[in-house]
């Protein structure tokens, strides 16, 4: 596969900077699976297709800037959470599309873009949504940047659902259980442990 040989006018942005009450207030992204930041593996995957990657956060130190990649804080302030970080990647983005993917998603399958491309282009759609066969998994979806100003103003008037919004924004789900372990994230120390010895297995 060369790089963005199969996505053109996409960017991604890769929803990081959150703490984890199961981990004791730590930023998961930065947490080290098989010695490695669990940003990074996401990171990677998206680098193998995509060019144009950001990482939002808010912290203001230098935890990110490791990864050479730009970092964009909320243009909305209130503690608005995610949503808000999916409303300044759409406003900074200079492409077309936007993917957005959360942190701590390792095992991330960069090919499940394709079949989110071409379910919002067979439908005339804004917003894809992946949906793992069982769940609808709200954070990993391709999404219109000129939607941005549609996003501020649900927020604006008190909005905070990502779903919620993705339904008055008439979003198409896509079945993407074929990428199932995409979607595996992780939310406590087990699950960086059964990480960790799944990638440890892979060497």
């Amino acid at each position: 596969m060369t790089k963005n040989s199969h996505f053109p006018n996409l960017a991604a942005l890769v929803l990081s900077g959150g703490e984890s009450r199961r981990m004791g207030g730590k930023d998961k992204a930065l947490l080290e699976i098989a010695h490695k930041p669990m940003i990074s593996y996401v990171l990677h995957s998206l680098s193998q297709c995509i060019d144009d990657i950001t990482i939002s956060s808010n912290k203001r130190d230098d935890s990110y800037q490791t990864f050479g990649y730009p970092i964009v804080h909320d243009i909305l302030t209130g503690q608005l959470g995610p949503l808000a970080g999916i409303h300044a990647g759409l406003t900074y983005a200079k492409t077309q599309r936007l993917l957005i993917v959360p942190c701590d998603s390792p095992f991330l399958n960069i090919e499940l873009c394709s079949v989110l491309l071409e379910a919002m282009d067979a439908q005339q759609a804004q917003i894809a949504v992946a949906h793992d066969g069982d769940y609808l998994q709200a954070t990993f979806a391709i999404i219109d940047v000129q939607l941005a100003d549609s996003l501020a103003r649900y927020l604006n008037r008190g909005g905070r659902r990502l779903v919620t919004w993705y339904q008055e924004e008439n979003y198409v789900p896509v079945d993407l259980s074929a990428y199932k372990e995409s979607f595996t994230n992780i939310n406590n120390y087990r699950d960086i442990e059964a990480a960790n010895k799944r990638l440890q297995a892979c060497t």
